[in-house]
Order: C-alpha cells, then structure tokens, then sequence
C-alpha cells in the first residue's frame, strides 16, 4: 500500500511528528496523552486526513469502506460504529465512502466495500474484509488494542467542544531547534540540544529530544514500505530496518530484531549503546523498553 502512504506523507510528514513530539515533552507531557474529538467516528475525507494521522498517534484507528449500495458493508460500518461509541475513546472509527470518495480509497489502493483496515502511529495497515459478527468485532478491535499499547499508544478520546490550546512557552533555544526541525535541518536541531546538553549534563528530557530527532533523521526520506520489507541479513540492514520498525511504533519488534543480531556485533559495547539511544527515543517507561532492556542485560553479562 505504499501509495496510501505517500499520499499521509504528503499530509502530515515525519518531522511536523517530530515537532509534534518534541513539544509535548518540552511541554512536560508525560501520562498518557487525552485527545478531545467531536465523536468517536467520522467520515473519511481529503481535509480530515491529518486529523485522523495525528489521532492514530494517540489511539488505532479504524477504516471502514462502505459503498452505501452495498448491504454487506452497511451492516459492517454499522456495527463498527455502534463498538466505537461504546469504546470509551480506546479506538476512533473513519467510514470512508468509496463512491464519494475513490480518490482517498485508491490512495488505500482498496476499492471493494466491506473492507476495513487500520492506522498505528500513522502507517495504514490491511486488516480483513467481509462482514463480521460483532462478537468477532469486538475480540478483534480487543487485540488491537493491546497491540497498540505494546507500541506505547496508550491515548484514550474524549467527546467536548474542541478548544484551541496554546503552545507551551519555548526557550529561545528551543524554538531554534523546533524550526530547524520544520525545514528539515535535523543536524542543527541535534547540535543545538547538544549544546543545551553541555549545560545540563545528564538531562533526561534532552537526551529524549536529541534521541528521536536522530531517528527521524534517519528516516524521514525513506520509504518505509520497501525498508519493512527487507530481510536484514548484516548487522548494518537489521539496525536501519529497527529505526523504520520504531517510525511506525512498533518497538517490540524493532528491539527483539537487534537483540536477534547481538552476536554478529564485533563492539558489543557501542552496540549496545545504540541501543540505548533507541530505548531513550521510545521512553524509560514503554512496556517494550523494560523488557528489552531485560533481555540485553542478559546477553551482555
């Protein structure tokens, strides 16, 4: 589906993410993000598309394609409809109409009703197609759900008059460093939280920073399809195919993918420091950190 992924690029790319995370760290936000929406679905259209993106960074999101001609796929969006207002903002439902909108549907590259597909971290992934039963919605949308939070999205929704917050007060420094990250300048966004760095060594808040602006450097201008694809068969290829597996959010599979390559690292040590720096972009706390942290302690000593 690598047109469907070029088409969000185009909508929302990697470093207006990485601003978008940078700030709320700078902003101090550290608990599990609540994002407020206007109901727990809607349809699917060219100007909501960064919406929905920016909401899968929060929760999964689920896309239903619908011909309103076609029973099967009206019962299926209905019963999706009906779990997601029932889902306590755990998930968000998109309905997109693939008559009124075949555009935003073969940017999907899916054209049959009944279809339905998800978004993680802003990567559009196939899930099943054909009617379901709702119990079988409902197990499957509970799997998806610990999927997501072994991935570190552990948002949750709520419905309220959508308010226009204002933007964290930034230090000049950091303004500098968000604005290099705007136009693309990923190495004078590192330098400049490099220097912050020299006056508080140790900061945990900018080792976070200069960690994940390194691994959207890394892998802003790929795409991400084509690298996913790649069987890693050196050291360098299983190392470039984690920090991809990480720009979708899924780090326990990133992580277990280096640990599998331990052994073929002729300097453990700076190795496992690049580790490190990984587990410092993810977060100390991601479920997936500790335990991968856990498993290289093991192979170290």
């Amino acid at each position: 589906m690598s047109d469907v992924y070029n088409s969000f690029r185009g909508a929302v790319d990697l470093s207006a993410l990485a601003n978008k995370v940078v700030k709320e760290k700078i902003g101090g936000n550290n608990t599990a993000p609540k994002v407020t929406v206007p109901a727990f679905s809607l349809e699917l259209s060219q100007p909501v598309v960064r919406s929905v993106i920016e909401i899968s960074n929060v929760v999964p999101v689920i896309v239903s394609f619908l011909d309103k001609a076609d029973a099967q796929s009206v019962s299926l969006t209905q019963k999706l409809e009906k779990l997601s207002d029932q889902s306590d903002g755990k998930w968000f439902l998109a309905k997109l109409d693939i008559i009124a909108q075949p555009e935003l549907a073969q940017a999907f590259g899916i054209t049959t009703p009944a279809t339905v597909a998800m978004i993680l971290a802003g990567e559009p992934r196939p899930l099943f197609q054909g009617d379901q039963s709702e119990a079988d919605l409902i197990t499957l949308l509970d799997k998806l759900i610990e999927l997501a939070t072994s991935q570190g999205l552990e948002g949750q929704l709520v419905i309220g008059e959508i308010t226009n917050q204002p933007e964290p007060e930034l230090s000049p420094a950091e303004q500098q460093a968000l604005d290099a990250m705007e136009r693309g300048d990923f190495d004078a966004a590192v330098e400049i939280y490099q220097q912050q760095l020299k006056e508080k060594p140790n900061d945990e808040t900018l080792l976070e920073r200069i960690a994940q602006v390194k691994l959207v450097a890394r892998t802003h201008s790929g795409q991400i399809e084509d690298e996913l694809a790649v069987e890693p068969k050196t050291l360098a290829e299983a190392m470039r195919k984690a920090d991809y597996l990480l720009a979708i959010g899924d780090a326990e599979t990133a992580f277990n993918l280096l640990l599998d390559f331990f052994e073929m690292a002729e300097d453990k040590g700076a190795f496992s420091n690049h580790l490190i720096e990984l587990f410092t972009a993810v977060g100390k706390t991601n479920p997936a950190v500790i335990k991968a942290r856990r498993n290289l302690a093991a192979k170290m000593f």
